[in-house]
């Protein structure tokens, strides 16, 4: 008899793991676009180029962290960087990135760059292909532990909404205290391969580079790569590079748009935590294309609507829509990289074939649109983004490949 996922040790491990991150991520980044803008004073533009090296430096970091990884298999030693990095985010955060950006900005974005990519946005993919590789290793859904994860940033998001407007300093402690947390959970998470219940995960054979680098002749992990590209890196630079500002900018007193984003932000990632739980239900029925699919055209809408709309109701609602969006394409596509590439590269692939080309795409666009946002304004913004991530949406229709358990030559090369 199976036993039941929430009775197993290794499901509670994995989701404290996505608790302690995404409790940290929450007080780091919920509102890093509008602590750039309001509290340091940066323009739309400076903001885009904050953005492109953040995700220029961070798609290095992927790579390395994706090949790394799947190398290690569910040894900790990333893990145990990761949690270093964000013990020491209010030290970093406060009295070296805040002044070099105010006094010396190229400095402070490089030195940002590094120190936001190694903790969050390269780790962000390091920590969710570890847990997947958890989850598949003793049997229970990615999304079942995922959800916590959710839970935790929605309420971190609810807390930092309020001490943001007390002093913005105090979210980085928190997230520092955080990481002290992260760590002692790190020290008492000992996993036992032996157990594991796919066979992929007790071979002896270490990974081999050739079959690594054997990725990246393949058609269907280029076609993949586009599709992300197209849609969740504009729909990245919209949700966190432009809608925070805009949605405040429709107040008259900017702390009142900061307490209804942090209720909206909380409420948002609470509805997401509920679709994360159920969608890996529906992705297995619809099957991981379709559900992409779906994904991007809630991606094209939400950012459509975005730019036709003036009341803060309205807003609100397109808001809370990013639940459908992100909880289903991070299933989705842990699901479409196991039923199309080999499961032994699956941090390589989630880790570069998504996060790296979803930062390849704030890299070229984030700057562009933010100074298009200056110049054009929200609405032409807003409409032109959502009309081309429709377009990769139709792309995704033709080419996306189909679900099926790959099992070709291909994808498994042998190593000579």
């Amino acid at each position: 008899m199976t036993t039941a996922f929430y009775k197993k040790p290794t499901y509670w491990f994995a989701s404290f793991y996505s608790i302690m991150y995404y409790a940290a991520g929450s007080f780091v980044f919920s509102f890093y676009a509008i602590w750039l803008s309001k509290e340091i004073g940066l323009s739309a533009k400076q903001t885009g180029i904050i953005y492109s090296f953040n995700y220029f430096i961070s798609l290095i970091i992927m790579i390395m962290y994706g090949i790394y990884q799947d190398k290690l298999v569910l040894k900790k030693h990333l893990v145990w960087f990761q949690s270093i990095i964000i013990t020491c985010a209010a030290p970093a955060l406060i009295y070296v990135y805040e002044p070099l950006l105010r006094h010396n900005f190229y400095l402070g974005v490089i030195f940002g760059s590094f120190f936001l990519g190694f903790g969050w946005i390269a780790g962000m993919g390091l920590i969710d292909s570890y847990c997947e590789k958890i989850s598949r290793a003793f049997g229970f859904e990615f999304g079942q532990c995922r959800t916590w994860g959710c839970i935790a940033y929605a309420v971190g998001t609810f807390i930092a909404g309020i001490l943001i407007s007390i002093n913005p300093h105090l979210n980085f402690w928190v997230a520092s205290g955080v990481g002290v947390c992260f760590m002692i959970l790190n020290l008492n998470f000992k996993p036992d391969l032996s157990k594991s219940t796919e066979a992929v995960f007790q071979k002896k054979d270490k990974l081999s580079f050739n079959e690594i680098l054997s990725v990246f002749t393949l058609k269907k992990f280029w076609i993949f790569v586009i599709y992300v590209l197209g849609t969740y890196s504009l729909y990245n630079i919209y949700d966190q590079q432009l809608f925070p500002v805009y949605f405040t900018q429709q107040f008259e007193d900017v702390n009142d748009g900061y307490r209804l984003y942090g209720i909206l932000n909380s409420f948002q990632v609470f509805l997401e935590a509920a679709v994360m739980f159920c969608v890996p239900f529906v992705v297995n029925r619809v099957g991981a294309k379709n559900a992409l699919i779906f994904a991007a055209f809630v991606s094209a809408s939400r950012i459509f609507l975005t730019g036709h709309v003036n009341s803060i109701a309205i807003i609100s609602v397109i808001k809370l829509m990013h639940c459908l969006e992100i909880s289903t394409i991070l299933v989705s596509v842990f699901k479409y990289i196991d039923n199309n590439f080999n499961a032994r590269l699956s941090a390589t692939v989630f880790l570069i074939g998504y996060q790296v080309a979803g930062s390849v795409g704030v890299i070229l666009f984030s700057t562009l649109v933010g100074d298009f946002y200056d110049k054009s304004g929200a609405a032409t913004t807003f409409n032109n983004l959502g009309l081309v991530v429709l377009g990769f949406m139709i792309f995704a229709i033709f080419f996306l490949s189909r679900d099926r358990k790959s099992v070709n030559i291909e994808d498994k090369p042998e190593v000579k």
